[in-house]
């Protein structure tokens, strides 16, 4: 039983992301299960393909690479009422090419990625929502991308600040300097600069 707090929670999301038909949200309730994730705790490893999308109810959770040498890079994070999962993987039919884990304790609701072909003709709106989802992460990703390759480490920083600035709270300085192409020690000198 979903509690009723939670409920209202998913379908707020649900409508967010444009899913505001109730035989939808109701089918989307029935497939749903809620699972708890500790810090650092993998939802999704590189190499394995994924069988769901999830729903961040609370906490954050980040995607990254892991190079040959062990060393994580991380490419994005997400927090309350966004979803999560490996779009690509999922439309491409193959492994998941990096990991998703817990940076802080996380409850998400798991929903299974065969519901999108399964139900999708029944409710156009699934589709919708992807097409959503995908577009905000092209977007996302070229801001991102055009921020590594163009900007010096202050800039990067200055860009954090202005547009993800709630991640300074609740995301490791190590995990922030990789997030943003600089190493730990780098990423605390800007920070002592640009806080000044």
């Amino acid at each position: 039983m979903i509690p009723a707090d939670t409920l209202v929670q998913l379908q707020d999301i649900f409508r967010a992301h444009g899913m505001t038909d109730p035989a939808l949200q109701d089918c989307l309730m029935q497939a749903l299960k809620l699972r708890d994730y500790d810090r650092d705790q993998l939802i999704i490893r590189a190499g394995e393909r994924p069988t769901h999308f999830y729903v961040i109810l609370s906490g954050v959770a980040r995607y990254y690479y892991l190079s040959p040498e062990g060393r994580q890079w991380n490419k994005t994070f997400f927090r309350e009422g966004q979803m999560i999962g490996s779009l690509s993987a999922h439309l491409k039919q193959q492994p998941c090419t990096y990991s998703i884990a817990a940076v802080e304790r996380c409850r998400l609701a798991s929903l299974p990625l065969a519901i999108l072909s399964q139900q999708g003709e029944r409710f156009p709106q699934l589709q919708q929502m992807q097409d959503l989802v995908t577009r905000q992460i092209m977007l996302r990703n070229e801001d991102r991308e055009a921020l590594l390759l163009t900007s010096n480490s202050e800039q990067r920083y200055q860009w954090l600040m202005e547009h993800e600035a709630w991640l300074l709270d609740r995301v490791p300085q190590y995990q922030l300097a990789s997030y943003l192409g600089m190493d730990p020690v780098s990423f605390s000198r800007v920070k002592r600069r640009q806080d000044r």
